[in-house]
């Protein structure tokens, strides 16, 4: 088990409540001087020019056009535009993934990448069996799981060699497959516009999974459908392929990447690289 964060301190607490309102002030009137900021939080000049400092070196408030003036900053406006977007994409999938479930009585799951790891930002509980693994929060390498194989077929092919040869990995991680088995489950996922697991993460659990695109076509999230192997990939494997495919054709259609009928498995360009450790919503 993770190790609880320590609490914060008082005087940090304070610093975070200082800083939340130079940023909020800053929201509301676009660009002010120090002494304006100073005046809009209630707090001595020296301190919110130390302030500024800090936030401009963190990227969260940069240099204004005119001088001695400062405005929000790109960092902070990519952050807010990633979790928008990663936002809308558990708006646009909720629905889906709960008829998804109901229509195949199997656990689905909506996954983004982190890195070299996929997070689980959505989760409806199947019928059959209950997964301890990808809970909300929770992660896996991208070589493991059908969502995660999914995300991982769609890379760049710089960051694909890197989880190919072996990336980081957690506790509690399922062992790395050999690089010829990965690629040839990433070459099926290009293919066939979908992803295949089976027992790779828990023995005797199977799972498929497929991308989902923006308007760009870009691949931003995937979903899959997991449960015990007989009930993914016996007999009604062609079904629930036909169905997750469908789903995921349908949120991407959602997010303005066409209409279903277009099918998210198509072409699509590699989604914007996130930094490894850029934390996403849970």
């Amino acid at each position: 088990m993770p190790r609880s964060a320590a609490p914060a301190s008082p005087a940090g607490l304070e610093a975070i409540t200082k800083a939340g309102a130079l940023l909020n002030a800053l929201a509301r009137h676009g660009e002010l001087t120090v002494p304006a900021l100073a005046r809009a939080v209630g707090e001595p000049g020296s301190s919110v020019y130390r302030m500024v400092r800090t936030l401009v070196g963190l990227g969260w408030i940069d240099p204004g056009p005119r001088r001695g003036r400062y405005r929000l900053g790109l960092g902070l406006l990519t952050t807010a535009s990633l979790l928008e977007g990663q936002l809308d994409v558990r708006d646009a999938a909720r629905p889906v993934l709960s008829e998804l479930r109901r229509a195949t009585g199997l656990t689905s799951y909506l996954c983004v990448r982190d890195g070299l790891r996929a997070v689980c930002i959505d989760r409806f509980e199947g019928q059959a069996v209950g997964s301890l693994q990808m809970r909300l929060g929770s992660s896996l390498p991208l070589y493991a799981g059908g969502a995660p194989v999914a995300l991982l077929s769609r890379l760049p092919g710089q960051l694909r060699a890197q989880v190919l040869a072996g990336g980081p990995v957690l506790p509690g991680d399922p062992a790395a497959p050999p690089p010829g088995v990965l690629g040839a489950a990433c070459g099926h996922a290009v293919e066939h516009g979908f992803a295949v697991s089976d027992g790779d993460v828990t023995p005797g659990v199977a799972a498929l999974g497929a991308p989902v695109l923006n308007h760009r076509r870009e691949v931003v999230a995937a979903i899959s459908v997991c449960g015990l192997r007989p009930h993914v990939l016996a007999d009604s494997r062609a079904r629930h392929v036909r169905l997750l495919l469908g789903a995921a054709a349908e949120i991407s259609a959602a997010l303005g990447a066409g209409e279903p009928g277009d099918g998210a498995g198509g072409p699509a360009r590699p989604a914007p690289v996130l930094a490894p450790g850029t934390r996403v919503p849970s």
